[in-house]
């Protein structure tokens, strides 16, 4: 059977065992991205080993993950982005701080040298803002100031903990050029921000000439693929970063009526997104925290901890009530797969052993499960309209 054929069933499973899992998870009161990333778990290597994670699975979740986060960069109020720059900046600090001592203590207590014990710290400081920014978007939380907070400190996170990363392994394995790839990172932004919002207004215009939606909805997943793949390749920032960025652009030239937001959101959700979260929990193996049980204990709890206490007491010095400063430091917790794609290139490197890599990978799904429910517990309740809290 030819591969693109074999590929099918298990695209077919993943999707349909994806979406079930959401409903369920949705009818007990939790994100439907929960039950997505549940069901991962059960047709992996850790239960049923019905799935395996091919090529062609990773390409399709990877533009999952791109298209996520370029559809939350379109549900970001960028004036509360703004309003909230301080906090968001100090969340972002503290959830940079902690991680980085706390997993580099941790590893030196298992022995390890310096410069690995320095890399596992680096990867622990990574945040998965597109688990956050999924469940804040099924919660209504994404254009609240809490939501602009968690996503914005998240980018920062992203963006400064790739490069303490990129620094740590040009330190440790003496490659690559350091000074260019920080020239890279600080003129990326501004360069990709300007062309993007000349470049949509632009395209705007020819809308009316084109008379299929289908063409506008692919031209547009045509331009976010681009900007994923300009971030890694010209600004060496992680792809999400540069679907997320354009997000926000266009955003800032369209409505949520128009077709670039609802179609782009059917061609996502329906499909591609789904299978970044199922794909994330094939990443897990249980056998892995059998054979190094303290290892995979220790870094998940230093990092669930580090990153909710780093993230809280960064957002209250910055000016928010402690409740929610709770909530900020919860959506800073999943690691996802910033962590993985780190460790993958500490594993390829030889900067770390499989068994710290099992750790990690570990680790990122543990923490990524995690940051569902904990922020639907933490989430703030609804208000009832007057009429209907006067009959309770």
């Amino acid at each position: 059977m030819h591969p693109a054929v074999e590929a099918l069933f298990p695209i077919a499973l993943m999707l349909l065992a994806a979406k079930l899992a959401g409903l369920v998870s949705l009818r007990f009161g939790m994100p439907a991205v929960f039950g997505e990333l549940l069901v991962g778990l059960v047709l992996g290597p850790s239960l049923l080993n019905m799935v395996e994670l091919d090529t062609t699975t990773k390409i399709i979740a990877e533009i999952g993950v791109v298209l996520l986060m370029f559809m939350a960069g379109m549900e970001t109020d960028v004036r509360a982005m703004q309003s909230v720059g301080r906090p968001a900046f100090l969340t972002a600090v503290g959830g940079l701080i902690l991680p980085l001592a706390a997993g580099t203590g941790a590893m030196l207590v298992f022995d390890a040298d310096l410069k690995t014990a320095v890399l596992v710290g680096a990867v622990l400081m990574a945040t998965s803002v597109s688990i956050s920014a999924q469940t804040l978007r099924e919660l209504g939380l994404m254009r609240t100031r809490e939501g602009s907070v968690i996503l914005g400190a998240a980018i920062i996170d992203d963006v400064l903990g790739v490069l303490i990363f990129a620094v740590v392994m040009n330190l440790m394995l003496g490659t690559g050029d350091l000074v260019t790839t920080l020239i890279r990172m600080v003129l990326f932004f501004p360069v990709a921000w300007f062309i993007a919002d000349k470049a949509i207004p632009f395209l705007r215009r020819f809308e009316e000439r084109i008379p299929q939606q289908e063409t506008i909805v692919a031209i547009l997943i045509s331009i976010v693929l681009f900007y994923a793949w300009s971030a890694e390749a010209f600004g060496s920032v992680a792809a999400i970063i540069g679907s997320y960025l354009l997000g926000v652009v266009v955003a800032r030239h369209v409505g949520h009526s128009h077709v670039a937001h609802g179609g782009v959101a059917m061609v996502a959700y329906g499909i591609f997104v789904p299978v970044f979260f199922v794909s994330i929990g094939l990443q897990a193996n249980i056998n892995d925290v059998l054979e190094a049980p303290l290892l995979v204990i220790v870094l998940t709890v230093v990092a669930v901890l580090t990153k909710l206490l780093g993230g809280a007491l960064g957002s209250r010095v910055g000016g928010i009530n402690w409740r929610n400063s709770w909530l900020v430091g919860a959506g800073m917790i999943s690691r996802g797969e910033v962590a993985l794609v780190l460790a993958g290139v500490a594993l390829s490197t030889g900067a770390v052993n499989t068994a710290i890599f099992s750790a990690l990978v570990v680790m990122a799904v543990a923490t990524t499960l995690v940051t569902p429910p904990l922020l639907r517990v933490l989430a703030p309740k609804p208000e009832l309209p007057p009429e209907e809290a006067a009959q309770i």
